[in-house]
């Protein structure tokens, strides 16, 4: 079974975290330990499931995506970060361009800005002191996942077998829990709405010889842009970190220059 899903999705993971964390340890607050999973799948009688072709199908329906590959090259985002008890905020601007090109920026109050940049086969980080990180392994995946243009400008386009675990609960959602998982390394379990069709939330799990690490993602306040009924407000969780980015625009097919994915000379290796 090929199923092609789309997911408004943000990932900041373990490096770009620490580095926000340390660039506002004088202004934001650490968040607090992500609680307990709470969601519990629910009985579904004797009324079948329906296929994971059927759930993508519908949610296709829900959100128009299926042409925006097509229709849409680059695309700006501006948005707010903000700490779990909402006592820290900051700017965030994103810029994307096909096939898998993206350029992230956080701007703290206090003047500190962050980068952290994809050129398609490399991805790397600016530190608040000046320094370039370079990232390699399961962080350069997730990045390289991340840095697709539907993916980072709003959507993710997968092509891979899914299959569906069950029903549900998450918040006040009863879902259909999705599962796919193109390799051995990485799984992705997505969470659709089994009212509306939307995915309200998404969660990568990377495998490692140290364990799982895994990245969750809340998606909801859908609102249509240009055809496509898309989230702006996502809670994200990850290793105890947790965020909320609301947005507040977004701009498609803006002209987005090169010059933003280029590398810096020298870069230093990220584990």
């Amino acid at each position: 079974m090929r199923c092609r899903i789309a997911i408004f999705v943000f990932v900041l993971t373990t490096a770009a975290s620490a580095c926000v964390q340390r660039a506002a340890a004088q202004e934001i607050s650490a968040a607090p330990a992500p609680p307990a999973a709470s969601a519990a799948a629910a009985a579904t009688g004797d009324k079948p499931l329906p296929t994971a072709e059927e759930i993508v199908g519908k949610y296709e329906d829900a959100t128009g995506a299926r042409d925006a590959k097509a229709r849409f090259t680059t695309r700006a985002v501006k948005g707010i970060y903000q700490t779990e008890d909402a006592s820290g905020f900051a700017g965030i601007e994103e810029f994307s361009k096909t096939p898998n090109k993206r350029y992230f920026k956080i701007s703290f109050t206090n003047g500190i800005t962050i980068r952290e940049v994809c050129d398609g086969k490399a991805a790397w980080i600016e530190d608040p002191a000046g320094g370039v990180h370079a990232y390699t392994g399961v962080a350069l995946e997730s990045r390289l996942r991340a840095a697709s243009f539907i993916n980072g400008a709003g959507l993710l386009d997968l092509n891979m077998p899914g299959r569906v675990v069950g029903i549900v609960q998450v918040g006040p959602h009863s879902t259909y829990e999705v599962q796919f998982a193109p390799d051995k390394k990485y799984t992705l379990f997505v969470y659709f709405d089994t009212t509306t069709g939307l995915a309200v939330r998404a969660d990568d799990v990377f495998r490692k010889d140290g364990g799982d690490f895994t990245v969750e993602t809340f998606m909801d306040d859908y609102r249509a842009v240009d055809g496509l009924n898309v989230p702006f407000r996502f809670r994200h969780v990850e290793k105890g970190n947790i965020f909320t980015i609301r947005v507040t625009q977004i701009k498609n097919n803006p002209p987005v220059d090169d010059s933003l994915f280029v590398r810096p000379a020298t870069a230093v290796n990220e584990p």
